[in-house]
């Protein structure tokens, strides 16, 4: 291949990478402002300065829109996990930590709680697919570095990162019944809705998880 036309190559996949960093930029005021339900294409288009054909050549609905904010959200779960997270750490530090990356991280929860039932659901294979792919290796990357945190083996981490992401997703879930208004509620319901939020149904469910497995093996 020339030189030049490397050069366009490398221009164009950058001209690319830059208007997708704008999608989402736009995408992400638009919840702030209007949250999901204000999310549309036309929306999205006129935010972000496009046409709204030139929009669907980079996604081709507000699901698949949805699926990248929550790649770009999951990256830094993993990335804050895997600095924050050491050999020693207790049960209790490792959950708290997992309960505070997750609340902190913008987007995440309320993504994930969507992910599989509204989001996953509404996207075609191809975007699908390729999601899937960066989203397990996010996930393995995460299980390897607790694997190593905790000290037990790939066998077993596997199964140990499914049960605390299957914990997390029913707690994300549960949370957005959390975030009802409480003015409208009754009295006596006050209190079984705000125990549905994340970090009370999440860090102690985790805590206990964890707790069982890094219990040393007795000796003698």
């Amino acid at each position: 291949m020339a030189l030049e036309e490397k050069a366009k190559r490398a221009r164009s996949e950058d001209q690319k990478a830059e208007r997708q960093a704008a999608i989402l930029a736009a995408a992400r005021e638009i919840i702030d402002e209007s949250g999901f339900d204000g999310v549309t294409m036309s929306a999205l288009a006129k935010r972000a300065g496009l046409a709204k054909g030139t929009l669907y050549l980079y996604v081709r609905s507000k699901e698949e829109l949805f699926l990248l904010l929550f790649i770009e959200a999951m990256e830094k779960v993993v990335e804050q996990f895997k600095t924050g997270a050491k050999p020693g750490d207790s049960a209790a530090q490792l959950a708290h930590l997992l309960t505070v990356n997750a609340q902190t991280t913008p987007l995440f929860l309320p993504l994930f709680a969507r992910l599989v039932a509204v989001i996953e659901a509404n996207v075609a294979d191809e975007p699908l697919f390729v999601a899937k792919r960066r989203l397990l290796a996010l996930g393995h990357d995460w299980a390897t570095h607790l694997a190593m945190v905790i000290g037990i083996g790939a066998e077993q981490v596997d199964t140990l990162a499914r049960t605390i992401m299957m914990a997390m997703l029913g707690a994300a879930q549960f949370d957005i019944s959390a975030q009802r208004d409480p003015e409208g509620l009754p009295d006596d319901m006050r209190e079984a809705f705000a125990a549905y939020a994340f970090a009370p149904s999440f860090e102690p469910s985790v805590r206990l998880i964890l707790e069982a497995v890094m219990i040393p093996p007795k000796q003698g």
